[in-house]
């Protein structure tokens, strides 16, 4: 009746039993293949390979563009990608990802979280390039990151160059870098620089910056120490 789309969004960890909860559900229910959304399918080789099967019966699975080390055993997203593409599962079964702008806890040798960190804004378009440079026909590439996802989550205007629809849009350069970026038809980017920015980034622009003294001065005295962890009462 909304008009959006009803899907189980399913991020997938490092479990001995990976995707069987999802195959018991789909043996046991009337549940459509389409609800389930498996992501991050890619951070094991095996999950991989289960999810593949998924794919063939109609899930949606998701590749998430992360770093991999040498020796580790996961797929790369270009590399889950285009191993995909290589079988027979439905090429519109499959998308791309990435955590950006998302927090990323990383632990140390004792599994115990050591920092955080934050997920890059470029993995997706790096993640591209990579396709680019394998050989990989952008025409064939592009699905995973733009009709796929807005058929997945029946947004009829994106994800398509048409009539009527939203030009968003991202202009690559030969090297696969982007230098001009379109949202709904107005031009955000243009030659690599912003050309348009929201509210908060403009009024950041347009403020001078403070020294570093007057930024901790801005804060009064018993404000500061309010930000202090409170002492245990006795």
């Amino acid at each position: 009746m909304t008009g959006k789309a009803g899907i189980l969004h399913l991020h997938l960890g490092d479990g001995a039993r990976g995707l069987e909860l999802v195959r018991e559900a789909l043996a046991t229910s009337e549940l459509p293949a389409r609800v389930f959304n498996p992501t991050h399918v890619n951070r094991r080789r095996a999950l991989f390979d289960e999810a593949l099967a998924l794919a063939r019966h109609g899930c949606v699975i998701d590749f998430t563009a992360f770093p991999v080390a040498d020796g580790e055993d996961a797929y790369s997203a270009p590399e889950a990608l285009t191993r995909y593409l290589d079988s027979d599962a439905p090429a519109g079964n499959v998308t791309v990802s990435s955590d950006a702008g998302g927090c990323l806890p990383c632990f140390d040798a004792d599994g115990r979280v050591c920092r955080l960190d934050v997920g890059s804004a470029g993995a997706l378009l790096a993640s591209l390039r990579e396709l680019l440079a394998r050989g990989v026909p952008l025409a064939r590439a592009l699905s995973a990151y733009t009709a796929n996802p807005a058929r997945l989550l029946r947004l009829p205007g994106k994800g398509v160059i048409a009539p009527g629809a939203d030009a968003d849009l991202v202009a690559l350069d030969a090297a696969g870098a982007p230098h001009t970026v379109m949202v709904r038809g107005q031009i955000h980017v243009r030659d690599g620089v912003a050309a348009k920015r929201g509210s908060f980034e403009t009024a950041a622009a347009d403020q001078p910056a403070r020294p570093a003294a007057a930024r901790r001065s801005a804060v009064p005295g018993p404000e500061r120490r309010a930000h202090r962890r409170p002492r245990p009462r006795r």
